[in-house]
């Protein structure tokens, strides 16, 4: 059985995953702006730091997975209810996506067809020596890969701890040059750095589990202010933010974060905005289909002329709102009424 703590809705934490998408949609809405042709010094720089918002899902992630799934640790019976949950949780939206990405790739201007390995290992989120079909897809990589390490301590807990101990030699020798790892595949992103992130989460989950932490409220807005100083350092250059360093930077300042909102809402110290909690239940459609929605506005202005005509701050904040406005516009009409589909079928197919 669960325990009574993952039975608690952390708001906080769920507006802080839709913080984290409406991060990675200003990055790529000023790269999209960028490859057009538009120059964005108008906020200094600091709005292509949002790529950081990768790093706050993935610790999001790996305190959330051990959050809600704590009790279910070494207890095989939990698995199936577990794989459910997950299963029904990514695949169902990303798989309308890959198939808007697949058809824009077969009947688009460039007409490259996957091929069928391709098409089956993108469905099931293995990585290739390609770069996956929908370009955000590389998170959710890395996600599975997280995922199937978590199943395994829900079957056995001892043989889950020693698959993390190898996972995180395997990213040090990585990280240290003593491991060569090809650039994409498998091996990069089992080795990846990002990796370390889910096991910071997963730290601050334990910490919501079995400790109090004092003064949680400064905790967590220092470790936004850091998380910002960083981004800032980024736009800089006096760090670089792609680079394996700036992982643990960002994963650090997260796990400050998470901490800090977890204590500060069981004191009651935490409101969320309403928007904010729209923002964090529509979060994994944001930062799923957010692509889709810039090229789609991007072109409707250019359309109308207005690329021309506005401010390239405005085109700026256009994008940013049509991203994250279709994001929660695919999660009503697309990501929850899948889910309840596949859980349904899922009941069906699993039942006993």
């Amino acid at each position: 059985m669960s325990s009574p703590a993952a039975k608690q809705k952390l708001e906080s934490i769920e507006a802080a995953r839709g913080v984290a998408a409406s991060l990675v949609v200003v990055y790529h809405a000023a790269r999209h702006l960028e490859r057009n042709g538009f120059a964005l010094p108008w906020f200094g720089g600091v709005e292509k730091f949002g790529h950081a918002g990768v790093d706050f899902f993935f610790v999001l992630s790996g305190f959330i997975i051990l959050f809600v799934h704590h009790g279910d640790l070494g207890r095989p019976g939990a698995l199936l209810r577990y794989a459910e949950r997950r299963c029904t949780r990514i695949y169902p939206l990303y798989w309308a996506i890959l198939a808007v990405y697949t058809l824009i790739a077969i009947f688009g201007s460039q007409q490259m067809s996957p091929d069928a390995a391709t098409l089956a290992a993108n469905t099931v989120l293995y990585p290739l020596a390609t770069e996956p079909i929908v370009g955000v897809a590389w998170t959710l990589q890395h996600e599975m890969l997280f995922y199937v390490l978590f199943a395994a301590a829900i079957v056995d807990l001892r043989l889950g701890l020693a698959l993390v101990a190898v996972w995180l030699a395997l990213i040090a020798g990585a990280l240290s040059g003593v491991l060569e790892v090809p650039p994409l595949g498998l091996a990069r992103v089992a080795a990846s750095a990002f990796n370390v992130q889910f096991v910071m989460g997963m730290l601050a989950a334990l910490i919501a589990h079995r400790a109090r932490v004092p003064q949680a409220r400064l905790i967590a807005v220092a470790g936004a202010l850091s998380f910002a100083a960083i981004g800032v350092c980024e736009s800089q250059g006096v760090i670089d933010g792609y680079a394996d360093p700036a992982r643990f930077l960002y994963g650090a300042a997260a796990f400050a974060v998470v901490v800090g909102l977890v204590e500060a809402e069981r004191e009651a110290r935490v409101r969320v905005p309403r928007l904010m909690g729209v923002l964090g239940k529509a979060s994994y459609s944001i930062y799923l289909g957010h692509l889709l929605v810039l090229g789609v506005a991007y072109k409707s202005l250019e359309r109308l002329g207005l690329q021309d005509a506005l401010p390239v701050w405005l085109l700026h904040i256009a994008l940013v709102v049509a991203g994250i406005g279709g994001g929660v516009v695919f999660s009503m009409t697309l990501e929850y009424p899948l889910m309840g589909v596949a859980r349904k079928l899922w009941g069906k197919v699993f039942a006993r």
